[in-house]
């Protein structure tokens, strides 16, 4: 909508019912919508093919909710929200110490759900508007810590070649270093994800909002890929997960391992470990890998553009944020202040 509207108040569509509040203590998606509001909201919610962001637009709508004074499903109050209900819930997650970007995002979950609101027919202004409520800014560089190429190397290194475990550990770590997939995507992939498109082996990686994209995988990590389907003995198993936990914590996989998706906490662990070990920064996590993939392949000459298909980014401005200046600090003009 072009026009200004009234910023205080959001009604239904003129050809509907009266909206009535209906009160329930279960998330959004599981609840059987009443009335035009509810069949709305959980129709915008629906409108994501991702599991995970349903499940995090859900949540984040709960959380608004339930700082408001609601249940965390009764949708019925978004009819009377106004402007400073949201920034008093942006200055509350900034007390609670969330960093700037995290708050941008919440916001723009709200920001989305009153603008597909309007679109459904409601009438009346979206109260998470940027007119209304400013947004804090975020730094353009993210704070996912990188890696140097050497210490990437040593990650590399780290997992035994002999023991089961180790080699699905070598092949994790190779995929997340050479392919930047998230840890989320690293999760789904599949057996049959694994494919030679003419003399290319590619990983098919299914991404935020369902999109799927071919990444065409290095040497070292179709090698390593190829050596943990034969330790699992998984060659054959397509539709199965590609990368699985042990059946037994502390067997390194010699007794095998359960056919079910690795956990993302578990990546993040394993990570950990291996950090330790090493006696890296402690600040690296398994999103470092994907912080260093992309900035190890701009500073080797990659277009920007090339990076964004890479990464599987929707917006190259959200693929300049991960690239990172390794020499920053070093080329500072303090150093160079004579006086």
């Amino acid at each position: 909508m072009t026009d200004p509207m009234d910023p205080n108040e959001l009604a239904q569509p003129p050809t509907s019912k009266s909206l009535t509040i209906v009160n329930h203590s279960s998330s959004i998606i599981a609840t059987d919508p009443t009335t035009p509001i509810q069949e709305a909201s959980r129709a915008w919610i629906l409108k994501s093919p991702s599991q995970d962001t349903r499940s995090n637009y859900d949540r984040d709508l709960g959380q608004f909710l339930t700082f408001c004074g609601h249940p965390t499903n009764d949708v019925d109050q978004l009819a009377a929200i106004r402007p400073h209900h949201v920034a008093g819930w942006r200055d509350h997650l900034a007390a609670q110490g969330l960093t700037n970007s995290s708050i941008r995002r919440k916001l723009t979950v709200l920001r989305s759900l009153f603008s597909y609101l309007q679109t459904y027919g409601f009438v009346g202004a979206n109260p998470a508007h940027s007119d209304f409520v400013a947004a804090p800014s975020a730094p353009r560089d993210g704070k996912t810590v990188g890696l140097t190429p050497e210490d990437c190397r040593r990650l590399l290194e780290a997992p035994s070649e002999v023991t089961p475990a180790g080699v699905r550990d070598r092949a994790i770590f190779a995929v997340l270093a050479y392919t930047g997939c998230r840890v989320g995507e690293l999760t789904r992939l599949k057996v049959g994800s694994y494919k030679t498109t003419g003399v290319h082996k590619i990983l098919e990686v299914h991404g935020k909002g369902g999109k799927e994209r071919r990444v065409p995988l290095h040497l070292e990590a179709a090698e390593r890929l190829e050596a943990w389907l034969d330790a699992a003995r998984i060659r054959q198993e397509s539709t199965g997960p590609m990368f699985r936990p042990g059946t037994a914590a502390r067997s390194n996989g010699t007794t095998g391992f359960v056919a079910k998706p690795i956990t993302r906490r578990a990546i993040q662990k394993l990570v950990e470990r291996y950090v330790r070990h090493l006696r890296l920064d402690p600040n690296v996590t398994v999103h470092s890998f994907r912080v260093t993939a992309l900035t190890t392949a701009r500073q080797q000459g990659s277009d920007i553009i090339d990076l964004q298909d890479f990464a599987g980014h929707a917006d190259p401005r959200t693929t300049l944020t991960y690239i990172r200046n390794r020499d920053r600090l070093s080329k500072s003009p303090a150093y160079v202040l004579r006086y």
